[in-house]
């Protein structure tokens, strides 16, 4: 088991959400995560600011994902939230604001005593979606409680 497998919750991965944009889609997580008590009212709202300014998707080898977060003050514990929609999404790519599409994304929440997590999170998902096998299993999941064993094992 990894030092991350702790990010994980099975309460926290949503399979086949339907969403017709991306800020659909961090509308519909937002008021989930509200509901697990993992993230702030504000969440949402500082959520869709921190997108347009620092878009999170990353067109990796085997798989286009994104990593959508918010600034720690608006997060109560620290998770991963894991998400793929019924299908593609419209997205920016991080660092150069070119659009992309994905299905699958990894809702981070940092807290401020662990700014630092967010860079190592980011190596390790550039490691894992560049690894052919790894995608190859992770794609054919179909169960949240099979995406929360696979990821908690694997990451």
């Amino acid at each position: 088991m990894s030092s991350y497998a702790n990010l994980f919750d099975r309460n926290l991965v949503f399979w086949n959400i339907h969403a017709d944009s991306s800020t659909d889609l961090y509308q519909k997580i937002a008021h989930k995560l509200e509901d697990a008590n993992v993230v702030e009212t504000s969440y949402f709202k500082a959520l869709t600011a921190r997108e347009k300014e620092f878009p999170t998707g990353l067109n990796t080898q085997y798989l286009p994902i994104a990593l959508p977060h918010a600034n720690p003050e608006n997060v109560k514990k620290a998770f991963i939230a894991v998400v793929k929609t019924t299908s593609q999404i419209n997205m920016k790519q991080m660092g150069t604001n070119e659009d992309m599409e994905s299905q699958y994304f990894f809702f981070l929440g940092i807290v401020k005593e662990k700014q630092d997590l967010q860079v190592k999170l980011l190596q390790r998902f550039m490691q894992l979606m560049n690894d052919e096998s790894f995608v190859k299993s992770f794609k054919k999941l179909s169960k949240p409680e099979e995406v929360y064993e696979f990821l908690v094992n694997r990451f």
